[in-house]
């Protein structure tokens, strides 16, 4: 079966074409030139700053300038495009698979997702937000830094198969004021506005604000409802969504503050978890609010630097489910609620020391004030409330990791991390081996285990009954090999092997008030290969390639996991369009053929990609972006929430807007 469409490789033949001709027009650049252009210094490896050839994991990284140029307006648009990642979307949530591993539904909890260093995972269901409801907005993202692997012995819990780190936009960075509006297909609009300046007396601020709505999909068919009581299964008018989104960020000294709000409204037209489908009068419908305040104090003690924070988060939504209980009477409405706040407080300090090691040495304490589940329902009475779970935890860790440089060409790094919960405790180790022949190059052993405590959702009793769960347990192994070459091309291959085991999956249970429960059944083995390139050709002109290739398994059955494309190519290109400051952005993402829950196969599936700025005088920026170009119908596998056994996706969309900045230069 071929891997892709035969247009889409026509366009991977332009990027080889492209690139090829520009191949004698490399500039020399220095290789810090080079890595302060492709952010080749990666911060949470470690949680301090190191080039990537001497980071204990295998990295990848987007740049604010690659965001804006590829049009990207979601978390999850970033990671499409990302190697050896690929987003799942049921019309609701975005979720991410990483290295084989991408259950439909298990809203990411197996991702551990950062800003600034910071844990954003909510505490009811261990998600990581990465489409619309994350509730920050692309346009304020220093960078995106990828690191692949476990990672508990720095983070603890969810820090599975990756971790996400995003890095957020300064005043320095933002110098000056910018509108950007746009409109689109769908009935899409957009609009956001930033502010950002460094002050000669140092105090550094940034704000910026989204508001963002879409009606969607007018008309989405499914098989699965096609019948004369439930419109042809047609859903109507019910794909829409709006979302409003704040930040602010200020550094005065050794103080930086972030503070962030958003809120998303999500029409579901896909009738899940058993509701009325195309229900008009109380659409299904779910609401995220996500909000933070981080104060990080940081400064340095002679050669050591000390970085203290503490953070209050705060996690709250709602899902509306109609129901028919019989024809021709009122529905029944059910909404569940749920609320988490937690504030935590943290501190690291990072020195080095005689025998050239850098000791990092951390603690942790969470407070988990609220982690709350409701329901309410209309019947038999308005109001009616049949269950109110509250909880509360705590939580706390120590950590440390040492770097021992044993040679000018062999660097030594060991961790460990123990987490003390009230329910158990956990100690991770993990270790690399990092040989570098020269500056620009290195050969890296990697090990490392983590772990996913089970979250409040999953010990809901009143669904799942009391399950006795223990946490997920993973431990990898991965050879990487990077190169930077004549300061022009950077190069990545890297093969792993993991083993899963302990996997919280749902399993029948005819006690329980859902018929289903959650136990520690999965065992998972799997094992991949990934291959990446990145070239600057010239000023204005960068391509990317990668290549994924992955077999991810049930160690029981033998079977391969769902959701899991065995083959992934992706590249992208930017040309220089023809007026100073012009661009255009060309992206391709090819999946292999998915299989579903009910053992479907899902064909290949691979989307087309373009996005182009124009300068329209000093001041202003034309932008058009679309996306899925060669209008691809494909569809991605649906979860246990869905009776579709898969979910189609968007035709070919697009975007113009308009983008005005002006600099306080």
């Amino acid at each position: 079966m071929t891997i892709m469409p035969i247009r889409a490789f026509v366009v991977f033949a332009l990027l080889a074409v492209a690139a090829r001709a520009q191949a004698q027009q490399l500039p020399e650049l220095s290789l810090e030139e080079l890595m302060r252009i492709d952010a080749g210094r990666v911060f949470g490896a470690s949680e301090r700053m190191q080039p990537v050839t001497e980071a204990p994991a295998s990295v990848s990284f987007i740049t604010a300038e690659d965001i804006a140029r590829s049009g990207y307006r979601t978390l999850a648009d970033i990671l499409r495009g990302v190697r050896g990642l690929y987003v799942t979307d049921d019309r609701n949530f975005s979720f991410l698979g990483a290295r084989g591993f991408g259950t439909p539904g298990d809203y990411n909890s197996r991702i551990l997702l950062l800003v600034n260093g910071h844990r954003v995972n909510d505490n009811v269901f261990g998600q990581a937000e990465i489409g619309a409801e994350f509730g920050m907005d692309p346009a304020m993202f220093e960078r995106v830094e990828i690191i692949r692997g476990p990672a508990s012995a720095i983070y603890g819990d969810s820090a599975f198969f990756a971790v996400v780190n995003v890095i957020t936009r300064t005043g320095a960075s933002l110098d000056g004021a910018s509108v950007a509006v746009e409109a689109g297909n769908l009935n899409t609009a957009r609009t956001q506005a930033s502010l950002g300046r460094r002050f000669t007396n140092g105090l550094d601020a940034a704000l910026s604000g989204t508001y963002e709505r879409s009606g969607g999909v007018e008309r989405l068919y499914f098989p699965a409802f096609d019948a004369p009581d439930t419109n042809a299964g047609v859903a109507d008018g019910l794909d829409g969504e709006r979302l409003g989104q704040f930040y602010s960020h200020i550094t005065f000294k050794d103080l930086t503050i972030t503070g962030t709000y958003g809120e998303r409204q999500r029409h579901v037209p896909t009738a899940s978890f058993g509701t009325a489908f195309n229900e008009q009068r109380s659409p299904e419908q779910t609401t995220d609010r996500h909000a933070l305040i981080d104060a990080e104090y940081a400064r340095s003690i002679g050669a050591a630097r000390l970085v203290t924070r503490t953070s209050y988060d705060r996690f709250s939504g709602y899902g509306i489910y109609p129901f028919v209980l019989e024809a021709d009477k009122p529905s029944l409405i059910g909404r569940n609620d749920f609320l988490g706040t937690r504030w935590s407080v943290e501190t690291r300090l990072t020195r080095p020391l005689p025998g050239r090691h850098v000791l990092t040495l951390g603690a942790q304490f969470i407070d988990n004030m609220h982690q709350d589940q409701q329901a309410h329902y209309s019947q038999p009475e308005p109001g009616f409330v049949p269950y109110i779970e509250n909880r509360s935890s705590t939580q706390h860790a120590l950590y440390a990791e040492d770097e021992f440089k044993a040679a000018r060409w062999l660097i030594l790094n060991a961790g460990v991390r123990y987490d003390h919960y009230e329910d158990f405790r956990r100690l991770t180790p993990r270790a690399a081996v990092i040989v570098m022949p020269s500056h620009t190059q290195s050969f890296k052993y990697l090990f490392g285990s983590a772990f996913r405590a089970p979250n409040a959702y999953e010990l809901n009793s009143f669904y799942f009954g009391v399950p006795n769960l223990r946490p997920e347990s993973i431990d990898t192994h991965e050879v990487v090999w990077e190169r930077y070459t004549n300061d022009r091309l950077r190069t990545s291959v890297s093969g792993y092997w993991y083993q899963a085991d302990h996997l919280i999956t749902l399993r029948p249970d005819a006690a329980t008030f859902l018929g289903v429960t959650y136990a520690n059944a999965g065992h998972v083995r799997a094992k991949g290969l990934e291959l990446e390139a990145q070239m600057r050709i010239k000023k204005g002109i960068r391509a990317l390639v990668s290549y994924a290739l992955q077999s991810a398994a049930d160690q029981d059955s033998g079977d391969r996991l769902t959701n899991s494309p065995r083959h992934m190519l992706k590249a992208r290109v930017t040309l220089p369009g023809p007026t100073v400051r012009s661009s255009l952005t060309i992206e391709v993402q090819s999946l292999s053929s998915r299989t579903t829950l009910a053992g479907s196969v899902l064909p290949p599936a691979a989307l087309a990609n373009v996005t182009m700025i124009q300068p329209a005088g000093r001041l202003f920026e034309l932008v058009g972006t679309v996306r899925n170009l060669f209008n691809q119908q494909y569809a991605d596998p649906g979860s246990s929430a869905n009776l579709q056994d898969s979910i189609p996706q968007n035709s070919r969309t697009f975007r113009i807007g308009l983008r005005w900045k002006l600099s306080s230069k």
